[in-house]
């Protein structure tokens, strides 16, 4: 306990006496903290605290420092000599005169190591700066206490000079002595590395900062995202400036160009991303985006939303198939009523693949072949007088009469003719069309004398029917039920094959 003690009640309202030397020669060179802890223990110790084991504890709860923080201070002022450690535990702290250090530095035991590392720096700056003894003191604890080499401390100093200016600051100087005592950089190589990565990351992050029109310093957070970005992820600087042009809303920061960046990695199928690398891959998905509007409006999508889902289907189609055969077959499909979805299209395209049919050359020839028989197919409906029936079952009836048989058209309409008063026309016109080419008919002449044989023959044997019972003749052709749905187009899971597709 001490001798004398003051009333604590009366501690706020009493004064601290500074000395203006202490102001003048070691507070410019000391850091923040480091004053702080100075400036407070000298309160305590104008109050006369009695010893306690927490003191360090409750100087640096009250300061708003670790605890780590405040040793350090105390050992810095220990080494400028204005205080002295009289005790371990608990830690006692005598405040020396600061006049009586200034008039005894002379005096005070030689530390040859100090010395000669003190001489070193002077060196480094020569006449170019004076340095306050506080400054060096500062630099030594680097050594003795971030356990720093010398040599690597001596290397920092000069990468600040060069890359700083002389009149740096060496509380700035000492964030990056901490970060170097994390990263135990223990030898001149490991400094030579950390330097050069240093450098490179300070040099690129000042790009990017004006790459997005900012004039300052990195912080260390932006430091760090520059890291990531080349380490982990791969990117050259070049890379990042070009996907800096990819900030085109809000504010640019580096939290929105991380955020782009990770994209561009994530999709870049782990490739090196240099300068040539993105700019490619940009390219490529500004061009991949624009053909999927293309062929999103063509399947009848309006102003289309591109997601991660379109543009997987996408790729996938684009694995068995061009873009302009994906094309026609969005147009085939936005041709439907109804809703248009995009998942019909690669199944399209894989019916397309079946007939062989894998480019756009071919694709086109065989819609225009479609085209030619759906519009032969309504004008054979329209003189039949019913709705046509485009599908594919009566598209291979056409094939049929039209290429094996050879029949003349003239043939196919007057079959259509005979058909009118029949349900089902296209059975019927098939059966009537067949009996004609087994029976060698190729003839309008032959098809019309065929027909009034037949109609005759019917007649006949009305006459001498028993019942009496009279049957048009279009009956007389043997006809199969058939549903009609048969024949009303495409429904959804006829999409699949293409002989079902209701182009």
């Amino acid at each position: 306990m001490s001798t004398f003690e003051t009333d604590k009640a009366g501690l706020l309202w009493n004064g601290t006496a500074i000395p203006n030397a202490f102001i003048c020669e070691y507070m410019p060179a000391a850091p923040e903290s480091h004053v702080k802890v100075y400036l407070y223990g000298l309160m305590l110790a104008h109050a006369g605290v009695a010893e306690d084991t927490t003191m360090l504890d409750d100087v640096a709860k009250a300061l708003g420092l670790e605890r780590a923080a405040v040793e350090a201070a105390f050992r810095y002022w220990e080494r400028c000599r204005l205080i002295e450690r009289i005790k371990d535990r608990p830690p006692v702290y005598r405040y020396l005169s600061v006049q009586q250090a200034m008039f005894q530095k002379q005096q005070i035991p030689r530390d040859e190591a100090y010395e000669n590392f003190a001489l070193a720096i002077y060196g480094a700056f020569g006449e170019r700066r004076k340095l306050h003894g506080g400054e060096t003191v500062l630099a030594y604890e680097w050594v003795e206490q971030l356990k720093l080499p010398a040599e690597v401390v001596m290397m920092l100093i000069q990468h600040m000079i060069a890359t700083r200016g002389v009149q740096f600051s060496f509380k700035e100087a000492q964030k990056l002595a901490t970060e170097m005592s994390e990263e135990k950089i223990r030898s001149i190589e490991d400094a030579e590395e950390f330097f050069g990565r240093s450098e490179a990351v300070r040099k690129g992050t000042r790009k990017v900062l004006s790459h997005m029109g900012k004039r300052r310093n990195p912080t260390k957070d932006e430091s760090n995202l520059y890291i990531k970005w080349t380490s982990q992820w791969s990117f050259t600087p070049e890379g990042i400036e070009i996907a800096c042009e990819q900030m085109t809303k809000g504010d640019p920061s580096f939290a929105y160009l991380d955020k782009i960046l990770e994209g561009i990695a994530s999709r870049s199928s782990g490739k090196k991303m240099t300068g040539t690398n993105v700019e490619k891959q940009l390219t490529g998905e500004k061009d991949e985006t624009a053909r999927m509007r293309e062929m999103l409006v063509a399947v009848g999508i309006k102003k289309p939303v591109l997601n991660e889902g379109m543009r997987l289907i996408y790729r996938n189609m684009l694995k068995d198939a061009e873009h302009d055969v994906i094309l026609l077959a969005a147009h085939e499909v936005g041709k439907r009523s109804g809703t248009h979805s995009l998942d019909d299209v690669p199944t399209l395209l894989e019916s397309w693949r079946e007939r062989g049919l894998t480019d756009a050359n071919s694709v086109s020839d065989y819609l225009g072949h479609l085209a030619q028989q759906n519009k032969r197919l309504k004008e054979l409906f329209s003189i039949v007088g019913k709705e046509c029936g485009c599908n594919q079952q009566n598209r291979e009836r056409l094939s049929k009469w039209q290429e094996q048989w050879r029949m003349p058209e003239e043939l196919l309409e007057q079959a259509a003719e005979y058909s009118r008063n029949v349900d089902y026309p296209m059975p019927y016109m098939d059966k009537l069309i067949t009996s004609w080419h087994d029976a060698g008919i190729a003839t309008l002449e032959g098809a019309m004398e065929d027909r009034k044989r037949f109609t005759a023959s019917q007649e006949h044997k009305q006459q001498t029917s028993p019942s009496g019972e009279k049957k048009v003749i279009e009956q007389k052709y043997e006809q199969r039920t058939y549903d009609p749905d048969e024949f009303s187009g495409l429904s959804p899971d006829q999409l699949k094959e293409l002989s079902k597709y209701d182009a």
